[in-house]
């Protein structure tokens, strides 16, 4: 085998990998915003609290709520204009009684089966090519926290109510699928 053709051999692997992790990162961004649903709507829906929403906001809209809880699970805040001016920041599901605290492993969970399928579908065997089968998953997850950020926006007023942009992509968009896939990512090649 030629450089020529071992280096585009390489080229080709990589780019499969970055399409497989960005493709299993999206799905698990998917199915843990369902999961979440899933888990939270109905409680959304009957709660004082949407109804006070609806009444005071433009745009409201169950699905977006729950888009607020799916980015508290990742430990990103939600902002809210605050009655005198400025924001306050809230984690609905600290703040919710309603909400179990299981709403925090829904990413985990998603992202360890995302960062599992990337590396089986890539064929990574070695602990390097895991990590970075696993960790190519922000690929396709970062765009989902990016979009977040303005899908999840309520108008309140003047003012809008939104999952925090700066936690959002840090933490949901780069740290949990960088960190979590990179682990399942490492451990699944490990154990192939």
């Amino acid at each position: 085998m030629s450089v020529a053709t071992a280096s585009a051999s390489d080229s080709n692997r990589t780019l499969r990998t970055a399409a497989v992790g960005a493709a299993t990162g999206f799905g698990a961004a998917i199915l843990g915003y369902l999961a979440t649903y899933l888990a939270t709507s109905s409680t959304i829906e009957n709660s004082t609290a949407s109804q006070v929403l609806e009444a005071l906001g433009q745009g409201f809209s169950t699905w977006k709520v729950v888009g607020w809880v799916f980015m508290n699970a990742h430990g990103v805040v939600t902002k809210f204009p605050a009655l005198f001016g400025g924001t306050s920041a809230v984690n609905l599901i600290e703040n919710v009684d309603a909400f179990s605290a299981v709403l925090y492993v829904v990413p985990v969970v998603a992202l360890v089966a995302a960062g599992v399928l990337a590396v089986v579908v890539s064929g990574a065997h070695s602990t390097k090519a895991g990590a970075i089968a696993g960790a190519s998953t922000v690929l396709g997850y970062l765009p989902v926290a990016l979009a977040g950020i303005a899908l999840f926006a309520i108008t309140i007023g003047d003012s809008v109510a939104r999952p925090d942009p700066v936690t959002a992509i840090l933490l949901a968009g780069a740290v949990y699928p960088a960190l979590v896939g990179t682990l399942s990512g490492v451990a699944t090649a490990a154990l192939r």
